[in-house]
């Protein structure tokens, strides 16, 4: 990337590598002992069996994700229908995309996760990528006020959107997750 942060889709949607990836992947492990510590139980590896997705469909749903992403948020930075104040509401800011999350991790009868149909792998591909999307947006160097606003919204809708996907993706009841948004 530039020495600005790009607001706009990249040309393809990569995973990230190197320092970006450990930067990454640290962002998301102290995610994951954050809502350890707040539930006072393990989520994790334990409530995480991956079934891998075959190749070319890990990439496609990867990509569309990623689209979806890039698509809602400039949908909101044209439109400012989820303001409140100076706050988004990250819900509703990306309706499709957690729609999408969801559909990536669906749920027997019984409310616990259908292991055959569900692309988990998939789920923390994008995890990641948020994670790694978060690193850089924090690091940007920011040419402008116009350009400083835009990158602090981007960075407070995808900072939350790795929540509501982290919960998602580790299972938690309804009732965790008011729990953990009161405090």
């Amino acid at each position: 990337m530039s020495e600005e942060t790009q607001l706009s889709a990249p040309q393809e949607p990569i995973l990230p590598e190197g320092p970006m990836r450990i930067a990454a992947e640290t962002l998301v492990l102290e995610r994951l002992r954050a809502l350890r510590r707040a539930l006072g139980r393990n989520v994790g590896p334990r409530d995480v069996v991956v079934r891998h997705t075959s190749p070319a469909a890990r990439r496609h749903l990867f990509e569309e994700a990623c689209e979806l992403y890039w698509n809602e948020l400039s949908w909101e930075e044209t439109t400012d229908e989820e303001m409140i104040g100076d706050q988004e509401l990250t819900e509703m800011v990306f309706p499709g995309l957690l729609a999408f999350i969801n559909a990536l991790l669906p749920s027997g009868e019984s409310g616990e996760p259908d292991r055959k149909r569900e692309h988990r792998d998939v789920a923390h591909d994008f995890l990641l990528w948020l994670a790694a999307r978060l690193v850089e947006l924090r690091n940007a160097k920011v040419a402008g006020d116009g350009h400083h606003a835009r990158i602090r919204r981007e960075v407070q809708v995808t900072d939350e959107l790795i929540d509501l996907v982290a919960y998602r993706l580790y299972s938690l009841t309804s009732d965790e997750i008011e729990e953990l948004q009161i405090r």
